[in-house]
Formats: C-alpha cells, sequence, structure tokens
C-alpha cells in the first residue's frame, strides 16, 4: 500500500535490510543515553529496571550509559525525601557502575582542570595553565595527581589548588 512506500523510501532501499530473525534473540547489551538529564527522573529508576529484567533472561547483558549526569544521582543532588524510588536505585545499582572514560572541568579560584579516567587507567587531575611560547598563547595540560580510586570533586579541586600554588599533595 501506499503507506508501507513512503516509509520504505524514507529507510531506504529494503534490499540493503538484513532479514528480520523469527526466533527472539537477547540484546548483548544496552546502550542508554543522557537519562534524566532534562527529562523525567524515572529515565534513572527505568535504566535499573530494564538492567534487571535483561539480567533475569542473561546477567551477561551489559547496561551502558552515556552521558548520564551520573555524579547527580550518586552524589545525593536529588533529596532523597523528594525522590525515594529514584534514591533507593543509588546504593544497589548506580554506585556499582565502573566509569570506563570520565571528563569533568573542575575550576576554583582562577585555576582550571579536569576530573580525567579512561578505563583501566588510573583517575587523574589534571591542571590547565596558559603558557607564552613564541609569542603565542599555549594551554598546557600537567597531571598533578593519580589514584586507583576516584577523588570527591573537592580532592580534586584542591589537587588543583596546591599545584598551582606551587606544591603536590597526596590524599
Amino acid at each position: 500500500d501506499n503507506m508501507s512506500k513512503v516509509f520504505t523510501g524514507i529507510l531506504g532501499d529494503e534490499d540493503a535490510l538484513d532479514p528480520l530473525s523469527n526466533s527472539p534473540t537477547l540484546p548483548q547489551l544496552h546502550l542508554v543515553c543522557q537519562p534524566g538529564n532534562g527529562g523525567p527522573v524515572e529515565d534513572w529508576i527505568n535504566c535499573e529496571i530494564l538492567h534487571n529484567a535483561a539480567a533475569e533472561q542473561d546477567p551477561t547483558i551489559a547496561t551502558v550509559i552515556v552521558n548520564g549526569a551520573l555524579d547527580k544521582v550518586r552524589d545525593g543532588y536529588y533529596p532523597s525525601i523528594f525522590f525515594p524510588k529514584l534514591a533507593a536505585t543509588v546504593d544497589r545499582f548506580y554506585k556499582t557502575f565502573e566509569s570506563i572514560f570520565y571528563l569533568k572541568p573542575i575550576a576554583d579560584k582562577g585555576v582550571y582542570g579536569w576530573l580525567y579516567r579512561s578505563y583501566p587507567e588510573p583517575w587523574q587531575v589534571v591542571l590547565q595553565t596558559v603558557q607564552t611560547r613564541n609569542n603565542r598563547q599555549v594551554v598546557e595540560n600537567t597531571v598533578v595527581f593519580t589514584s586507583d580510586t576516584r577523588p570527591s570533586y573537592q580532592e580534586a579541586v584542591q589537587q588543583l589548588l596546591t599545584k598551582a600554588a606551587g606544591t603536590v599533595q597526596s590524599l
């Protein structure tokens, strides 16, 4: 009919599509993009529901969350008194996540840097300073702290401030 021709045109040439299987197959992973970011808090709750439902069928199915603003969820941005269902997911689900790539800007008192991690490497606090070379300003990145465990935001800021003042301190 005409409607199927419209959708075929939108999707392209049907001959290029893979045939659908009649047997149900489970996904190898769930890829979730930006849950709760600008949307309902229930997005984060639904991530746990989705993961648990899949784990009942196959416990090897991974859940990957991209740009999930998990710091807000894990660090109490949403008060448990107002969001009890979300708070209940934090310890049993979100605190079990392993960050495989993390890059968060840090700034305080005119000092700038990043909290960075690329799994399986350690966490790094990176200080950014502006240097003048050959009459050009260049941003220089200096790793001022590494750790196998993630430093808090305040610990990372303290490392930046300490290095910017001229000494490095270990936590």
